[in-house]
């Protein structure tokens, strides 16, 4: 009986991978049938005009964007945070916040992922799910850091504090959740120490919620990894690949599950190693496309290791059909025979040896890729930085000239020389026109090469003393001072002569924005350090 149900397992097994091949091979319209329905969204919100509901548009792009597109789901996150502390809408300011700290984290920057929650004020939690959603918040980074560190010193600590934050979560979680049994099987998992009970809620999970829902790949993911902490690895394999079919079909480009599914196969047999192949290439386009730099090292990790194996199996090969060519010499029949075996092998000798210069290809094309990419930011940085010098140096020769001009105009006037000055006037002047000209541009130049210039300034201010400016396209007074400062100008002096103030004014305006820091003593040296990253 339990041979009959092993068969059974296994003959499932083979079922669900050909249905994972087959999804995988339609993986491109899935992708395009997301994409159009983002193409939507955005059209939706380019014509909102109430903001509540812009603010409702940009939630549900970083919901879609969250595990399809690293990089697009961080700027709709940004752009739902600023728009909710422009309107002091405590609700989306919290929920942007959770959300950008789980993309932290996705991104390995735990520290960070931590330090963005703990801005949010426990009073402004107010709703029950939201009070749930912080909590399962820090649970989560906290897990992901101690599997990301794995020892016996921070790990258990970061454990720990996961499990805290789990119980408080679960304290405030909603029955009606579509995870709720997902996260009581965790609990169950983590806190209880039970794995029947969590085996319960996770498929009651995988019962009230289909295929397509994310929430299903991950109860699949959590079944998996308990039937193989049982040792039951053909129910392993099983969920292992429910949970991959599930990413592709939600289009899950941040995923784990088809990574350890390759792995596992190639551990279970040698037979496997060309599905094991095309599922770790699967996963490696899945960390390109997401754009996590932790996901393609990690598969770049396992893929060399697939990859030796595979040339080592058809290594093996080889040096078979070698010894088999010399075998059939001594019979003419048999010889024939074998000979067209051997140029069929040798055909697909050649087939494989050429797959596997393509993965090494993608391999040296990706890190040719990264270090293009970081070459590219120094360089537009350095370009970008002598552009603006550039810039501010015209403009202040252009003022001091016109400072000499007024100079020269009062002593003509004194010399009672009104005729030659109305003759100097008419080729030439300056008047408020033109130094409120040189605001605007200097302005426009400015926000131009550093777009998150107000955005990380304010960072540096207390909460209540934010600067929030009437058009996103100009700098107030003091903004102005703080740029002219993260360009170099420094000295008040200087400041001064290009903002038509006096020096003593310049200073009590750097004086009280000191007051206003977070950090008084460095807050000038941070003003310094400012849009340094070009997003």
């Amino acid at each position: 009986m339990i041979f009959s149900f092993a068969i059974l397992s296994s003959a499932n097994n083979a079922a669900l991978l050909q249905k994972l091949d087959s999804v995988i091979e339609a993986s491109e319209t899935i992708v395009a049938e997301k994409n159009k329905k983002i193409a939507t969204l955005k059209q939706m919100a380019a014509k909102e005009n109430n903001t509540a509901l812009l603010l409702e548009r940009y939630r549900e792009l970083s919901e879609e964007y969250y595990v399809f597109k690293f990089d697009s789901a961080k700027v709709y996150v940004e752009k739902g945070l600023a728009l909710a502390k422009k309107v002091q809408n405590i609700r989306y300011i919290v929920t942007n916040t959770i959300m950008k700290a789980k993309l932290l984290s996705i991104g390995g920057l735990y520290s960070e992922a931590i330090n963005t929650l703990n801005t949010i004020e426990q009073d402004s939690l107010g709703e029950q799910n939201m009070t749930f959603d912080y909590n399962i918040a820090y649970s989560t980074i906290y897990s992901y850091w101690a599997d990301y560190c794995n020892d016996d010193t921070y790990s258990p600590i970061y454990r720990e504090r996961s499990n805290a934050y789990l119980k408080t979560a679960i304290a405030n979680i909603d029955k009606n959740n579509a995870a709720y049994d997902y996260y009581m099987g965790e609990y169950h998992v983590y806190i209880d120490k039970d794995d029947d009970k969590a085996l319960k809620h996770y498929f009651r999970t995988l019962e009230k919620n289909g295929m397509t829902s994310r929430v299903f790949a991950m109860a699949s993911f959590a079944i998996a990894n308990n039937y193989s902490a049982h040792e039951n690895m053909e129910k392993y394999e099983e969920y292992l690949i429910k949970a991959s079919i599930c990413d592709i079909l939600c289009c899950t480009k941040e995923n784990l599950a088809i990574q350890d599914l390759a792995m596992h196969l190639f551990k279970q047999d040698n037979e496997n190693i060309e599905r094991a192949r095309v599922y770790i290439n699967t996963a490696m386009d899945d960390a390109k496309s997401y754009n996590n730099r932790l996901r393609i090292l990690e598969i770049s990790q396992k893929l060399p290791i697939i990859v030796s194996t595979y040339h080592k199996r058809l290594t093996t090969q080889n040096s078979t059909l070698m010894y088999a060519v010399w075998g059939i010499s001594l019979l003419v029949v048999t010889m024939l025979v074998l000979l067209y075996f051997f140029v069929r092998q040798n055909k697909l000798l050649s087939k494989r040896r050429h797959e596997l210069h393509v993965s090494n290809n993608m391999l040296t094309e990706t890190n040719e890729r990264l270090n293009r990419a970081n070459e590219q930011l120094l360089d537009t940085n350095r370009k970008r930085e002598g552009l603006a010098k550039l810039y501010i140096d015209l403009c202040a020769k252009y003022i001091d000239k016109m400072a000499k001009f007024q100079v020269m105009v009062q002593r003509k006037i004194k010399a009672n020389q009104i005729n030659e000055l109305m003759s100097y006037m008419s080729s030439s002047r300056l008047n408020y026109e033109d130094a409120d000209t040189f605001m605007k541009r200097f302005d426009e130049a400015f926000l131009n090469l550093y777009p998150s210039f107000v955005t990380e300034f304010n960072a540096l201010l207390k909460e209540d003393e934010q600067v929030i400016t009437k058009n996103p396209h100009s700098l107030t007074t003091e903004l102005r001072i703080f740029a002219l400062i993260r360009l170099g100008v420094k000295e008040s002096s200087e400041i001064a002569a290009l903002l038509y103030y006096t020096p003593r004014t310049i200073y009590n305006y750097r004086s009280a924005f000191k007051n206003k820091a977070i950090d008084r003593e460095s807050f000038e040296q941070r003003v310094c350090t400012l849009c340094t990253v070009i997003n």
